[in-house]
């Protein structure tokens, strides 16, 4: 007796989905009548489950605090149903103290909750109705049995956790211990309400979470049954193919590009040989593991296309929506060619890839293979600037006119963002427009932040059915994550943040229209809320721990206020337009250095409560903050204090009070920017890095390598105005860029300086960062690093100086050298900056 579907693959036969393999008319008329036999069978499980109702009766498994039910599992249950089966008793020994026995065979004398394929559950017959791996279905077949069965021990899983939620009223609120909210009743009775259930979306899956996050989002359903990430540099692998095949490199400028590491490459699409080759690395995966039921053709993560002349032949040479070139055509052609051949071989697979970069527009004239399933990658936030919006529908559309089956690749990102990015209600609206158009696969980069309350609650319960309620799963999330007596402040302090991310932002200089995403390490949206509002939001946070009901409810309630600790200290520490103005006199300077260094000390509790939320299991970023150079903020609250360096030349009082700063001061960011302060000012530091004041050089100084974001705006060699000497270097009209200068050096603590000017006409003003990137050998940007960033003041030379540590190793990869960039973002046109005495110096 075993049900048909128990041995489904991990991708469901989206045949009837995606539309038949072969052209023919036989064919076809197969397809057709699969479809209407799937829904016959529907609807006689549906008339079958019914007539089992109607003479089944109410399950009792707890009574008056024991237990007189079993949980039965088969002999040979895999992890998934183990699972299940465990969380299943837990829940109900949490809720009425009873324990309930997991077992392989009934208990005589008790009643028995059937998990997965027990022969008793076989023995049923039950088939399962709709398409998806992860189906499941409730049953009662008689007044002293519940069977939970799915078409995959994922789809029991699945139908376990609907189970503890539908019938016990269990909700996973946050990940952790203190996460799951269940109801206590000391009588458990399970009405005899049949259930069938599928996800809508046949592939759920988000990144960067792990370990009790990743379990939590398993009890969401999340299930990622698609491979179709970045995956060419795993088939043509550069130290085999280097030898053995160069030509299926690419040519860049003219010249083979020879691979030294695994990224920054495309293959020649057109090379002699490559398709077959494909089509025998694809072929060998499968053979190896026949259970397998997709493979990735993922572009590679760069741009680096090939320029040979047969493949020029095949693009058009015009730039699509992103400014790439667009390789649609030859991309999307050989693709098809390579499935075609694996397909002979075997013919029941399936092939994500990414719509992306140089790929991302569907191609001319050419239809997918109804078997490859590309994700259209964008942050879907951006939809909220109704251009955008528009463009993105549309270019979905464009997509469905070329692919059967279509996935949305999403950047949902908590982490590394510093302030909650919430927009449930605008992922709902967009989730339920792709559903409409056909977009069945879905995936986001997430890297939670439990911070942000109810946003990836929400986000997953909307992977599964896109029609959920979104305002009354809100309500009850607000209303048992503290307590109802809570449930208000809850709810204005999430509608504040969601308010500030769909409407606000839209006037931040940090929102940008163009790209494929937002720009999560970048933070200078912080300098569009204010204190006042910070202030708001802790007294609405502060109410609801107040007002919790019970210990759980508190403790969770503490949880979303220690991650609102990190964002405050973030807000409150980042440096804003609204400057101190620079002292006047002796007197005001010695003031100001006994000012309250509070941005400082924030700054530091921000880096501080990151490195505690690492053993975290909710509050832990997957993307910290010194992940990326500008989200670090090393140099964040130090601002005022550089505000004095012609005093600290000019001035013996005030040079011997940074002197005792420097080596008494409370904050070591006090203490390092003290001492880097009076060093640059007294002439002590001696720059590391060549023509430092820009004096060398023609239209371009010398030791220095250009970069221009966008190709906006241009940057060259100035006369015009000068901190020291004669010349200075000159930004103008760039949308963001600056150069480059690349050291080798030794572990240790180092610094960087410059001075920025800005004309007195320029209208609108941009912000202008120095940063430290640290390297590997093949030249690829590594984690970590240290910047600093400020909005120049108009019509005099500023101080600009971040400092930080550099290590011989990040992440287990050795530091080869160091980036170093004065970096300008959001200029006008008509903006122009200066910026002059840039110095890298150590500080031990």
């Amino acid at each position: 007796g075993e049900r048909p579907g128990r041995h489904l693959p991990e991708i469901d036969d989206i045949s009837v989905l995606s539309g038949p393999s072969t052209t023919t008319n036989d064919a076809l008329d197969h397809q057709y009548k699969e479809a209407i036999m799937r829904h016959l069978a529907f609807a006689v499980t549906i008339t079958m489950l019914m007539a089992v109702a109607a003479c089944a009766a109410p399950v009792t498994i707890v009574d008056g605090g024991d237990a007189t039910a079993c949980i039965v599992i088969p002999e040979d249950a895999g992890d998934r149903i183990n699972r299940a089966a465990n969380e299943l008793a837990d829940c109900v020994a949490e809720a009425s103290g009873a324990s309930v026995e997991i077992v392989t065979e009934p208990i005589e004398g008790m009643a028995a909750i059937h998990v997965g394929d027990t022969p008793y559950a076989l023995a049923q017959s039950i088939e399962l109705a709709g398409d998806s791996v992860d189906a499941f279905t409730i049953q009662f077949p008689e007044s002293d049995s519940i069977v939970i069965v799915g078409a995959t021990d994922s789809g029991t899983e699945f139908g376990v956790y609907d189970f503890l939620e539908r019938f016990l009223g269990v909700r996973w609120l946050l990940p952790g211990e203190h996460g799951r909210d269940v109801p206590p009743q000391a009588t458990i009775t399970i009405p005899d309400e049949a259930v069938i259930d599928e996800p809508v979306f046949i592939s759920r899956l988000m990144s960067g979470s792990r370990g009790a996050q990743h379990d939590w989002a398993v009890r969401h359903g999340m299930h990622g049954t698609v491979q179709f990430h970045h995956n060419l540099r795993r088939l043509f692998h550069w130290e085999t193919y280097k030898d053995t095949h160069p030509h299926f490199f690419p040519i860049i400028d003219g010249e083979r590009y020879v691979p030294t590491r695994e990224e920054g490459w495309q293959p020649c699409f057109t090379a002699e040989g490559i398709v077959d080759e494909a089509i025998r690395n694809i072929t060998q995966y499968f053979d190896e593991d026949p259970s397998r039921t997709s493979y990735s053709l993922g572009i590679n993560d760069n741009r680096n296309f090939c320029q040979c002349e047969d493949c020029m032949a095949k693009i058009s040479g015009e730039e699509n929506f992103l400014g790439n070139v667009d390789y649609s055509d030859l991309y999307y052609e050989w693709c098809n060619e390579v499935v075609e051949g694996v397909l002979e071989h075997h013919p029941d697979k399936y092939f994500g890839l990414l719509a992306y970069n140089n790929v991302v527009e569907p191609p001319n004239g050419i239809t997918l293979h109804p078997r490859i399933i590309p994700y259209m990658t964008y942050d879907r936030m951006k939809w909220i600037h109704p251009e955008i919006e528009e463009h993105g529908k549309q270019l979905t559309r464009d997509w469905a006119e070329v692919a059967e089956t279509i996935g949305w690749y999403d950047y949902i990102y908590g982490t590394p963002y510093a302030l909650p990015r919430y927009y449930p209600h605008k992922m709902a609206e967009y989730l339920r427009w792709g559903h409409e158009q056909g977009v069945q696969a879905l995936y986001a980069e997430a890297y939670p932040n439990f911070g942000e309350g109810p946003k990836l609650y929400i986000y997953l319960a909307l992977n599964w059915d896109p029609d959920a309620d979104v305002d009354a799963l809100l309500d009850e999330w607000f209303e048992r994550t503290c307590g109802p007596e809570s449930a208000d402040a809850l709810r204005s302090y999430y509608e504040f943040w969601e308010q500030f991310w769909t409407e606000r932002i839209l006037d931040s200089a940090w929102f940008s229209e163009g790209g494929q995403y937002l720009r999560f390490n970048t933070p200078t949206y912080l300098a569009d809320v204010t204190p006042e509002e910070i202030a708001q939001c802790r007294e609405w946070l502060e109410e609801a721990v107040a007002n919790a009901g019970t210990d759980k409810q508190r403790a969770r309630g503490e949880l979303l206020m220690r991650a609102f600790e990190y964002y405050e200290a973030s807000a409150l520490a980042y440096p804003r337009a609204e400057r101190i103005a620079a002292p006047e006199t002796e007197e005001e300077a010695l003031a100001q250095l006994e000012s309250n260094f509070a941005p400082v000390a924030y700054a530091q509790k921000r880096l501080r409560l990151a490195r505690e939320f690492e053993d975290d299991p909710v509050l832990v970023h997957p993307l910290p903050p010194t992940r990326y150079a500008a989200t670090t903020g090393s140099g964040w609250g130090t601002d005022r204090m550089w505000q004095l360096y012609e005093w600290v030349q000019e001035s013996d009082a005030v040079r011997a009070r940074v002197a005792d700063l420097a080596e008494n001061a409370e904050f070591e960011m006090v203490r390092q920017n003290a001492e880097l302060l009076l060093r640059v000012a007294t002439g002590e530091a001696e720059p590391l890095n060549v023509n430092a004041s820009f004096e060398e050089g023609d239209d371009w100084p010398t030791g220095w390598n250009p970069w221009v974001k966008f190709g906006i705006g241009e940057n060259y060699r100035s006369t015009d105005v000068a901190h020291t000497g004669e010349a200075s270097l000159c930004f103008d009209g760039m949308k963001r860029g600056g150069p480059t200068q690349i050291l080798n050096l030794e572990p240790g603590k180092y610094a960087m300086t410059a001075f920025v000017y800005v004309p007195e006409d320029i209208e609108t003003i941009g912000t202008v960062a120095v940063m430290a990137t640290p390297r590997d050998e093949a030249g690829s940007n590594l984690p970590g690093g240290f910047t600093s960033e400020i909005i120049p003041t108009k019509g005099r030379w500023q101080p600009i100086a971040a400092a930080g540590e550099i290590t011989a190793q990040v992440g287990g990869k050795d530091v080869a050298n160091v980036m170093f960039l004065p970096l300008v973002d959001g200029w006008d046109p008509d903006g122009k900056v200066y910026i002059d005495d840039l110095s890298i110096v150590r500080l031990d």
